[in-house]
């Protein structure tokens, strides 16, 4: 009986001992619950300390709000470029050495419209759910699409996959995967890759006329300076429409031969631009000086809408608003303006 009892208590020892050592090792096997949400994981984490300080650069613009938002109850998934890739996209940008050069209205709307592109609202994602050729809806409006040939890529605007480094952070309000180049939407690569005032006039049909007198009276260079500028620019027609009226003298732009002549046409020009980016949503009636020296155009509210106004107190009309430049901003406008 005694040997009977000692060998249950055996048994039963060995038993508790298995039990607790499967416990141990269920306990090793799952990852903690997280702590942290997406911004504070982010700022403990050295690798992401460019993607801070650019989130952090965006949210100075007004109405920007980035890192509020990410540390909301989400949930996100967020794609975070590692410092690395934030090296390389400076490295590719001619006008972006630093961060810092983001610091101007355009260059904190630029980086906001990049760093949204990198953020899925409403799903916790986690890579072993991502499928290939999968479309991701970003936050900025774009997609993603999904690549899962030899690891995790993601394509962009761009010809150049990105690829995910570190997949499944998770965070309190959703999850990180971290990756090795920063995605670029096709509204940032267009705002890049936009040409100057000048660019804008030779690349449309409709401007080819003030395009070939921009050419004629030596105004290129002025026009492709940094700025910015404001340009209302006439269509073809506009300019038809003006040799018209000048009568059988001047059938052409061939016919504007002599230094006086030329200089006029120069003139006119420059009384087609003020030396201010002015966009639509700026416009309010009052008098704007021109880079013609001396001269005004009156800004005047017609209905809902605006109307440019000349020296000889006839209207142009603004038909296409806001066309962007590198370096300024034109509106086509349908009347050839013309100053004193």
């Amino acid at each position: 009986m005694k040997n009977k009892m000692k060998y249950l208590v055996v048994l039963f020892s060995l038993f508790i001992v298995t039990v607790s050592c499967n416990n141990d090792d269920d306990s090793n096997d799952m990852d903690p619950a997280p702590t942290q949400n997406i911004i504070k994981l982010a700022q403990d984490t050295d690798n992401l300390s460019s993607l801070v300080a650019a989130l952090t650069l965006a949210d100075t613009e007004p109405g920007s709000d980035l890192i509020g938002t990410l540390s909301g109850d989400g949930p996100f998934t967020v794609f975070a470029p590692s410092n690395q890739a934030f090296t390389d996209l400076l490295n590719t940008l001619e006008d972006y050495n630093s961060l810092s050069d983001f610091d101007t209205p355009e260059g904190r709307i630029m980086l906001a419209t990049i760093l949204k592109y990198h953020a899925v609202s409403g799903a916790t994602v986690l890579s072993s759910q991502l499928e290939d050729n999968q479309e991701i809806t970003t936050v900025q409006g774009e997609t993603l699409m999904v690549d899962i040939n030899d690891g995790v890529f993601l394509e962009d605007a761009t010809e150049t996959k990105s690829q995910v480094t570190v997949a499944d952070v998770m965070a309190t309000n959703g999850v990180v995967h971290i990756v090795n180049k920063v995605l670029v939407p096709q509204a940032v690569l267009d705002e890049i890759n936009r040409g100057t005032l000048v660019d804008i006039a030779l690349g449309n049909d409709d401007l080819s006329i003030l395009a070939a007198v921009v050419v004629k009276t030596g105004l290129v260079d002025v026009l492709n300076s940094d700025g910015p500028f404001t340009v209302f620019a006439p269509t073809n027609e506009a300019f038809v429409n003006l040799l018209d009226a000048l009568g059988n003298d001047y059938n052409s732009l061939d016919d504007f031969d002599t230094e006086a002549e030329i200089e006029l046409l120069r003139n006119i020009v420059l009384y087609h631009a003020i030396p201010s980016a002015i966009y639509a949503t700026d416009l309010t009636e009052t008098s704007v000086e021109t880079a013609f020296s001396g001269n005004n155009l009156d800004v005047v509210k017609s209905g809902d809408t605006y109307v440019i106004q000349d020296a000889t107190g006839e209207n142009a009309n603004i038909i296409i608003a806001d066309v962007k430049a590198s370096n300024g901003v034109a509106h086509v406008i349908d009347r050839v303006l013309l100053p004193n």
